[in-house]
């Protein structure tokens, strides 16, 4: 069996050649490794001599060592192909990011005998993603300027323009000899006017959310989504610490508000469930709505501008987000982990 994979192995280093792709071999028997010349260079390794378990350890990053040796021995006992992306950190410093996959091979009581694989380089892509988080994340803070602009121009100008409007016409009316019962309308519907105003500036931007922190604005959020659209909402959570970093309040305040807006906009819920929550090293939100679903969620990389938006905001930060949704049968769920430490992708 071992000849077999042996020359497997050159057909691969035949293949390999050009390319980049580097290839290795674990013998489970005599706990030895083999790494061909690509392989040794990605890791910086010398081009020849041996190349042993502690050397491959010693080359992954510090902060991936301890879930690459979880990972692959578990894949390796398991009998489950062997997928996992962690940076390798170069003797000269510089910091690489490896693709490793492989396969094991198994005896007749499916004891391990070896495994074989293959690496990839995949730092450009790396970097590239990088550069687009971080953007993604300048257009972040640029919309969220603007909606603090907009928010205090609405408040500031326009509502007090409507205020005053409203003012002279109550003026108006009461210097009147004859109650003129249109101008009795028209202050109704300024005033409705100015209300709806100003709560459209709050949406924009809430200076609340900095004053009261995460939880109190989730709260007051979804008191006033049930008010204003009759859908009942359940909100629960547990751990949330009240010093959570500015950016990712903001973003999960975010993410509830737009999943708010997809409810009254696009499922006829009835019933909405929030929860919020930490973990060791994570805040964990989740969405879930009893309506009709959304057919966009069907294909995971479509979405509108809101949920492109959700994706974004949880790519920067480092943290994961899944869409479920089956339309017509059950509702919407929406949950997303975000780091509670910034987790740099590089």
């Amino acid at each position: 069996m071992e000849n077999a994979l042996l020359t497997r192995e050159e057909w691969l280093r035949l293949a390999a050649q050009g390319s980049d792709l580097g290839l290795w071999y674990w013998n489970e028997r005599t706990k030895s490794l083999f790494w061909d010349l690509k392989t040794r260079g990605f890791f910086g390794v010398p081009l020849e001599g041996e190349v042993t378990l502690d050397m491959f350890y010693d080359a992954v990053h510090p902060d991936d060592r301890m879930r690459v040796q979880q990972v692959w021995r578990s894949q390796l006992e398991s009998g489950t192909p062997y997928a996992l992306e962690y940076r390798a950190r170069r003797p000269d410093g510089r910091v690489r990011w490896i693709d490793a996959r492989g396969i094991g091979y198994y005896g007749a009581e499916r004891e391990p005998l070896c495994m074989i694989g293959v690496v990839f380089d995949v730092t450009d892509r790396k970097e590239a993603e990088q550069e687009r988080l971080e953007l993604s994340g300048r257009l972040i803070v640029a919309q969220e300027e603007e909606r603090k602009r907009l928010a205090r121009e609405i408040h500031d100008d326009f509502c007090q323009r409507f205020a005053l409007i409203s003012v002279k016409l109550r003026t108006s009316a009461r210097s009147d000899l004859e109650r003129n019962p249109l101008i009795d309308e028209l202050v109704d519907e300024i005033t409705t006017l100015e209300a709806d105003l100003k709560a459209f500036a709050h949406r924009l931007y809430s200076p609340q959310l900095k004053l009261l922190g995460l939880v109190p604005s989730i709260e007051s959020l979804c008191r006033t989504f049930s008010r204003d659209y009759g859908v009942q909402v359940k909100f629960e959570h547990a751990d949330v610490p009240g010093d959570i970093a500015s950016d990712r309040a903001l973003s999960l305040f975010r993410i509830v508000q737009e999943g708010l807006h997809n409810v009254a906009k696009h499922s006829g819920a009835t019933c909405v469930a929030i929860n919020l929550k930490k973990q060791p090293d994570n805040v964990v939100l989740s969405v879930f709505d009893n309506g009709t679903g959304l057919p966009l969620l069907e294909n995971s990389a479509a979405g509108g501008i809101g949920l492109q938006s959700i994706r974004e905001r949880v790519r920067m930060m480092g943290g994961t987000v899944l869409f479920q949704s089956r339309p017509a049968v059950e509702g919407t769920r929406i949950a997303v982990m975000i780091p509670l430490e910034n987790r740099s992708a590089l």
